[in-house]
């Protein structure tokens, strides 16, 4: 058991943290499995992880179908069918669901049989996509680190940390945002907008809120299987950065030209936050009145 445990990593971040850029950029590789949206599809059926192996045949349609035109890894939109049908890394909900794992489960909600659940159907897709590890990233999991850690104990987690005013300022512009349920307040920002909540404090909050259920996880992971990532030095270094991550995973990182060459297509570079120019005094304060003690219990500078 503890072979297969060694070759899963879990990447973790609050939502709009980047972690969806990253899933991407590491899926190039064609070391890396990943749950795709064949496993969020078609949950039990694994051999469909042997399209990941093909795809990797014909790199040039990652680049193609996984990423915009100008780098970004997020669609805020529907994508056209044929870009639909290709295997593409997936949070995969139904996949964790069919092991009992909805996505309001933290880790004392969590059973041994889920576990054992999940390093199966984890290895059966590790194996068939013929990848030397597999990578997963679900939002969710940012509370489950304590179940994940007791029952993965030779896994490895990756944290990516993005500055919480650029994460609320994103998710004020995604189109899922109001509908989605909010774990720490059990409602959607749209039924809690309605009680009166402003959609900046919640956005705020929200950030916040996952930061604090990490931090809790991550003191459960010992130190060498823990690696930290900055968003910000992801894209201001993103050679250098990957290495180091790729490296963690155990994944060669200097031969495979397809990888690099497909990085550097996305010129990947540390642009100004958006939300430095389009706040307001007062709406930058009213985001800073939720997230001043994390920003700066994280190392971002908080101006006095």
């Amino acid at each position: 058991m503890s072979n297969r445990q060694n070759r899963v990593v879990f990447l973790l971040g609050a939502g709009r943290s980047g972690t969806t850029l990253l899933y991407k950029i590491l899926s190039v590789h064609r070391d890396v499995a990943y749950l795709s949206n064949y496993q969020n599809r078609y949950p039990k059926w694994s051999i469909l992880a042997y399209l990941q192996y093909i795809l990797n045949l014909f790199p040039e349609y990652k680049r193609r179908t996984w990423f915009k035109v100008e780098g970004g890894a997020y669609f805020n939109e529907r994508r056209s069918w044929l870009h639909s049908i290709v295997p593409t890394p997936s949070e995969a909900e139904l996949f964790y669901a069919d092991c009992g794992i909805s996505s309001q489960l933290s880790s004392e909600n969590l059973q041994q049989y889920m576990a054992k659940c999940l390093q199966d159907k984890f290895e059966r897709i590790r194996q068939i996509s013929c990848g030397k590890v597999l990578l997963t990233k679900r939002t969710a999991n940012n509370r489950r680190i304590a179940f994940l850690t007791n029952n993965f104990p030779n896994a490895k987690f990756i944290h990516l940390i993005r500055d919480g005013r650029a994460v609320a300022y994103s998710l004020l512009q995604v189109a899922w945002w109001n509908a989605h349920n909010l774990y720490w307040a059990d409602k959607t920002p749209q039924q809690m907008i309605i009680e009166g909540f402003s959609p900046l404090e919640l956005a705020a909050r929200n950030w916040v809120e996952e930061m604090r259920s990490i931090e809790q996880g991550i003191l459960l992971i010992p130190q060498s299987r823990l690696l930290e990532v900055r968003y910000d030095e992801l894209l201001r270094n993103p050679n250098e950065q990957l290495m180091r991550i790729l490296d963690f995973m155990g994944v060669a990182t200097k031969n495979d030209v397809t990888f690099w060459n497909t990085i550097a297509s996305l010129r990947l570079a540390l642009k100004q936050e958006a939300w430095t120019s389009n706040w307001t005094d007062i709406e930058l304060r009213t985001v800073l009145n939720i997230q001043n003690e994390t920003l700066r219990k994280w190392g971002f500078c908080v101006e006095k």
